[in-house]
């Protein structure tokens, strides 16, 4: 009999398998651990094979980066939840960034960190990992770690083989270069990116960034463009219609309402939030076309609608600035006004609308109305709450300027005249004039006070009806709750309720024993002193209403100017400020037809005056503009009453003051040649050079500093009697010069030395005497007297900081305006010294001779003028166009300091940038200290060295020849 082709196996239990089941057991287990080998294979992150790569991309994907990819979206979401747009402007385009924004998310960046870092920690042969790095990057740009946020991106796109990913680390570092204020680094990115294919999602975040580039750029046109590239690569309807919003707004900035319409309209179309759409359909108003009454009738009804709406409330100041500018579409700029003072009185939910209101009712009186002083109200009050973000912030700041110094001269105009005309009244008249002006003041004085106390009668009405509503509520003894199960003593309505009520009737007493019969503040117990301390009161005693208007009319006596004298500083205070306010018609406000007029008036009222001639060249100007042919007359006028002025040459040839400059230039070398001649004691060739100097020259801008060095050469060389000629001579001819405190000095020390009768006789003499002197030699009692005046003389020379040899020679290189500057800034520092003392004999010797002291040694003496100096190397790309940059900073940021860019070579591989001048040191500092600021042309440059500092006009003469640069680095930080 045949075997069967099973078997049965007992088992220890007793029971019995086939032989067949154990063999397919046995290949299961076989299976299974080979399985399991593989898995365990598969784990490995040092494996490339097929499975190993699936295990670690499904789990990195799903167990790491997902989550953190979720919670990252989930952050984003909540940070631009908490942005309060302001929909005047166009909407930022990322979300601004601050310590605590990064606070408030703090533990979800890490938990983010946490999960990012799975990934690379434990699927290191994954394709997640570098998705997991530019999360942990963009964990590090909302912390705020802008270096290491750099760093990680810069590490994905050098190690990643995923170009998406690439792409996404790249357009990240962008973003990262442009908030730390690198935008040249910010720009390359961008160029380099335009060479790659991106996926939607990397091409609408590096549109936006660009737009965010052009933004900081003040580029409107290319920040449009980019906008407009990003929209079609939008997943998200709300950002999208955040970014049509800010594209509409630009639109409307660049007057192209025809597509800013489209872009409202298609906001509207997809169901936005409430408040874009809202503000969509508001705007729409404003980019309408209004060709006939129907289309104005029937925006006139959309916005009557929306101000009716109960869900536009918080809205409502916004709607009223709306209908004011649809009003002004139609030139109704009464109707206009009306509606912007009713937007001012409401109050809503914007942020900063009621700055918009005020800008836009100071236009209205500004542009459209020419009320000036009305204008420089709102204008005023504008800035006090405008947005220092907004792109026109400085604009309202300087209109504003303009119009305060407008109001000012305009009030000075009124003011004086109207007290003049009360200054020609009898004296009867005078006074019965003011008394009823007072009379009229108090009445409107009574009725405010009648006004305001009905107020605050109402009010308490209003208080006592609420305070017996809540005593009614409480059963009448405030013991016992109310309905809602308050307790009167923790109901803060009726507590703030009975505590007004009790300052009423008592006033505001202290919580103590007694309070009845105490006053407040009183420390005591005595009921007598109580009584007695009303007595004590009179400290300041009230005036009758009577003796208060007979003070007020006095007051207003005494400024009425009834004396010649009061008259004469009346007249010239309207003189001048009718010359300033056609100034600022003509050259601020642009108003040649009010600063005409103003011109006119100011030579008619006024004939003689020392503006006549800068008058009538405006007039000229002026008329000569507009092809009038009054220009002739004023022409002649210039010719015949001032032939030898600037305005005449300028007349004949526009570009005299650029020529004139030039040769003013020559002159100011010429100058510092004689001075360095006269320091030298070479007093005839210093002679010889003033005398050229006037020759060629006569119309430079430095005579009275030529005139007073001729002094001093008279005082060392020429008898006493010369110089008190030529000193009272220098009086006459300059009455204006800032030289003129030192030129009394010395006539002061003639007269002086002159009443004791011991003045010298022969310059010779004094000569020898003072070289005598210098080289320490004794001299006779009547040679000490004798030298006084010239040694006076040398120690005033002494105390005007103009240059030695050296410095002629470097000037004679140096660019037009480091001289120009130099120069003017050297008389300037004369005006702030005091007038020299007369210098004994003992002392003489140290003090009038120059050579003892170092010349070129740097200087703490007052100056009036410093410069920001700039030093970098000369090859150094990112200060290519340092100069423009520098040029745009400073029309941006520093427009009234006018400062001036020079650059010069300061050695074979470094320039030196100088900006000039700043009137304190404080000033030049604070400017230095900007630099370093992501707005600043240099204050994101990186990897290059360079240095920055902030010096004298004085000091930077010596500085350009010693050239010692950390010589004055540390004499400016141990004396500044």
């Amino acid at each position: 009999m045949p075997e069967p082709f099973y078997t049965y196996n007992l088992y220890p239990n007793g029971h019995y398998i086939s032989s067949a089941s154990f063999t397919l057991a046995n290949r299961l287990l076989h299976i299974a651990v080979i399985l399991v080998c593989l898995l365990l294979t598969a784990c490995s992150a040092e494996r490339n094979n097929p499975l190993s790569k699936t295990y670690h991309n499904t789990t990195a994907r799903y167990n790491g980066y997902f989550l953190a990819r979720e919670k990252m979206e989930a952050i984003e979401k909540g940070i631009q939840a908490q942005v309060v747009y302001d929909y005047n402007q166009p909407l930022p385009i990322y979300p601004l960034l601050d310590s605590s924004t990064a606070k408030a998310f703090a533990a979800d960046l890490e938990d983010v960190v946490k999960k990012a870092s799975f990934p690379i920690q434990w699927h290191k042969n994954s394709k997640w990992v570098d998705d997991s790095y530019n999360l942990i990057g963009k964990v590090r740009y909302y912390q705020l770690n802008f270096p290491d946020a750099a760093r990680t991106f810069k590490y994905v796109n050098s190690t990643s083989k995923d170009a998406n990913a690439r792409h996404e680390a790249l357009v990240w570092l962008m973003r990262t270069f442009l908030v730390t204020g690198e935008l040249d680094n910010a720009q390359s990115v961008s160029e380099f990116l335009k060479k790659e294919r991106l996926n939607k999602d990397n091409a609408r975040e590096l549109y936006l960034a660009r737009a965010q580039y052009h933004r900081l750029q003040g580029d409107t046109t290319a920040m449009i463009e980019n906008l407009a590239l990003s929209l079609p690569n939008f997943e998200e309807k709300d950002a999208e219609s955040r970014v049509r919003f800010s594209l509409a707004r630009l639109y409307q900035l660049q007057r192209q309402d025809k597509e800013a319409y489209q872009q409202y309209s298609r906001i509207l179309r997809r169901n936005p939030p409430y408040d874009l759409g809202f503000f969509s359909r508001l705007y729409l108003g404003q980019v309408s076309e209004l060709s006939d009454a129907q289309d104005k009738e029937r925006m006139a009804n959309h916005y009557r609608k929306l101000l009716k709406d109960s869900k536009n409330n918080e809205y409502k100041d916004k709607i009223l600035y709306e209908m004011a500018q649809f009003e002004l579409r139609q030139q109704n700029y009464d109707k206009a006004l009306e509606y912007l003072n009713a937007s001012l009185k409401s109050t809503g939910a914007l942020p900063n609308q009621k700055a918009y209101s005020y800008l836009l009712a100071g236009k209205v009186y500004f542009e459209h109305l020419n009320k000036y002083n009305l204008a420089q109200a709102y204008y005023d009050s504008a800035v006090q709450v405008y947005p220092p973000g907004a792109i026109d912030y400085q604009q309202v700041v300087e209109r504003r300027d303009i119009l305060t110094d407008f109001a000012t001269q305009f009030s000075t105009i009124q003011t004086q005249d109207s007290l003049q005309r009360l200054a020609r009244l009898s004296e009867g008249e005078r006074l019965q004039f003011v008394q009823q002006l007072v009379q009229r003041e108090e009445e409107e004085r009574l009725q405010a006070l009648a006004m305001q106390q009905a107020k605050q009668q109402t009010q308490e009405q209003g208080r006592r009806g609420s305070l017996e509503n809540t005593r009614r509520n409480n059963g009448g003894n405030g013991g016992n709750a109310d309905n809602s199960g308050i307790w009167y003593f923790d109901n803060p309505a009726a507590m703030a309720t009975a505590r007004s009520e009790f300052v009423r009737r008592w006033g505001d007493r202290p919580l103590q024993d007694n309070w009845r019969i105490r006053s407040r503040g009183e420390a005591t117990e005595q009921a007598p002193v109580a009584q007695q301390q009303p007595e004590a009161a009179p400290a300041e005693p009230t005036q009758s209403p009577e003796e208060r208007m007979a003070a007020q009319v006095q007051t207003y006596l005494q400024n009425i100017p009834t004396t010649t004298a009061a008259l004469q500083q009346s007249e010239r205070q309207v003189e001048e400020a009718l010359f300033k306010l056609a100034n600022i018609y003509s050259q601020k406000l642009k108003d040649n037809t009010k600063a005409a007029e103003t011109y006119e008036q100011l030579l008619a009222r006024f004939p003689t005056t020392g503006h006549a001639a800068e008058a009538y060249y405006a007039l000229y100007l002026i008329y000569d503009k507009a092809g009038d042919e009054r220009k002739t007359a004023y022409y002649n006028k210039i010719k015949q009453q001032f032939p030898y002025s600037t305005f005449a040459q300028l007349i004949d040839d526009p570009e005299f003051l650029s020529k004139n400059a030039a040769e003013n230039i020559k002159a100011h070398t010429l100058y510092d040649s004689a001075f360095v001649y006269y320091e030298n004691k070479e007093y005839k060739e210093t002679t010889r050079l003033l005398a050229q100097l006037g020759k060629e020259y006569p119309r430079n801008d430095i005579a009275d500093k030529a005139a007073f060095l001729g002094v001093l050469v008279t005082a060392r060389t020429e008898k006493p009697e010369a110089l008190r000629e030529q000193l009272q001579q220098f009086k006459a001819a300059y009455p204006a010069s800032p030289l003129l405190p030192q030129a009394n000095q010395l006539l002061t020390t003639y007269q002086e030395l002159e009443q004791k009768n011991l003045l010298r006789r022969e310059a010779p003499q004094v000569i020898t005497a003072l070289h005598r002197a210098e080289k320490g030699a004794s001299l006779t009692p009547e040679e000490k007297v004798s030298t006084e005046i010239a040694s006076a003389t040398a120690s005033t020379a002494a105390e005007i900081p103009l240059p030695n040899k050296q410095t002629v020679k470097d000037t004679a290189a140096a660019p037009p305006d480091t001289v120009a500057q130099k120069v003017s800034t050297k008389q300037a520092d004369t005006t702030t010294q005091a007038a020299p003392p007369v210098v004994q004999p003992d002392t003489n010797s140290t003090t009038a001779n120059p050579e003892i002291a170092d010349p070129l040694a740097y200087d703490v003496s007052t100056d009036s003028a410093f410069y920001f100096v700039l030093l970098y190397p000369t090859a150094a790309p990112a200060f290519k166009d340092v100069v423009a940059k520098y040029e745009k900073y400073n029309s941006t940021y520093y427009k009234k300091q006018n400062i001036t860019i020079d650059s010069v070579a300061f050695s074979d591989s470094q320039t030196m940038l100088v900006l000039r001048s700043f009137p304190d040191v404080k000033l030049a500092q604070s400017f230095n200290v900007k630099q370093k600021g992501p707005q600043a042309p240099i204050g994101r440059i990186r990897g290059v060295e360079f240095t920055t500092f902030v010096i004298s006009s004085a000091n930077f003469q010596k500085f350009k020849q010693k050239k010692d640069l950390e010589t004055y680095l540390n004499f400016f930080r141990n004396n500044y």
